[in-house]
């Protein structure tokens, strides 16, 4: 199983993510948790791919805190797709794109129950209190429904309502780092270390969850400034508008890619130069 969450506003975006699993994943089923949106687009969405769920909820709009509701909505469908279906489930946020099949990665899932990608090195302050905030990143998240998998979801999804319900802040920018996190990724890594020793945990390689954009990567993650580059908007165009897709790469894909390649080369040509000097002088 395959899931995301979004609101109306984002729905364009998942809907390639999901177009993108349709073609390289299909036998995967995909959850989509659609957050005030309407019966008419739902309609429209299904078509995106042959095995779509789309639970429709209705949340009371809060304009101060909708980031940080909608980064944390990932909880709520995560417990209840992991209870219900009982698949290995991954979530990930809609502006990713499969690039390749996940066999390999759904195949983790029959040894561990967690994998998240993992920088140890990171001490962002989150607004949990923690500098807890960026060890993990939560928009690539697999788990198993294991016994254990199920209770740290059950934990992971209780900690965030209990934090929202109190009327905390959701969201922290670190001004040490200008980094920007909310509480669903903090607590991600804090419930962890709590269940650490019980619960079999893999770092999640980086081409499951990749933002340079490699092309032997099997995800793509469009994050930030990231998603403008040209790499990804091709990409994403591809199934979003054909006639764009063929237009940006004639006039801007290929152009750069050769610019980089004759860069690449002369770089290459320079520094065999060098050597070649050094050594006869």
């Amino acid at each position: 199983m395959i899931l995301t969450a979004v609101d109306d506003n984002f729905l364009s975006e998942a809907i390639t993510l999901i177009k993108s699993c349709a073609r390289h994943v299909p036998e995967q089923r995909f959850y989509l948790f659609l957050v005030n949106s309407s019966e008419q687009r739902v309609a429209e969405s299904r078509a995106c791919h042959p095995n779509l769920i789309i639970e429709l909820v209705r949340w009371p709009y809060d304009a101060r805190r909708w980031r940080g509701l909608m980064c944390c909505a990932r909880s709520i469908p995560f417990l209840n797709v992991l209870e219900t279906y009982k698949e290995p489930t991954l979530y990930m946020d809609s502006d990713m794109l499969i690039m390749a099949p996940l066999d390999e990665l759904f195949g983790e899932l029959k040894t561990f129950d967690l994998l998240v990608r993992y920088h140890p090195e990171s001490d962002v302050l989150g607004a949990g209190g923690t500098k807890n905030a960026a060890k993990f990143n939560s928009g690539v998240i697999a788990i198993r429904p294991s016994d254990v998998g199920i209770q740290f979801a059950r934990e992971y999804d209780r900690r965030i309502r209990e934090w929202i319900n109190s009327g905390k802040e959701i969201c922290k920018t670190d001004e040490s780092y200008k980094v920007n996190t909310c509480i669903d990724q903090e607590f991600l890594y804090v419930i962890y270390k709590e269940f650490e020793g019980r619960i079999r945990f893999k770092p999640l390689p980086d081409k499951f969850n990749d933002a340079k954009f490699k092309p032997d990567s099997v995800i793509w993650h469009g994050k930030g400034t990231a998603r403008k580059k040209p790499e990804y908007v091709r990409a994403k165009l591809a199934y979003s508008n054909r006639f764009r897709y063929y237009a940006f790469s004639l006039i801007c894909y290929i152009p750069l890619r050769l610019i980089y390649c004759l860069g690449h080369l002369a770089k290459t040509w320079r520094n065999a130069l060098r050597s070649v000097t050094f050594f006869l002088f």
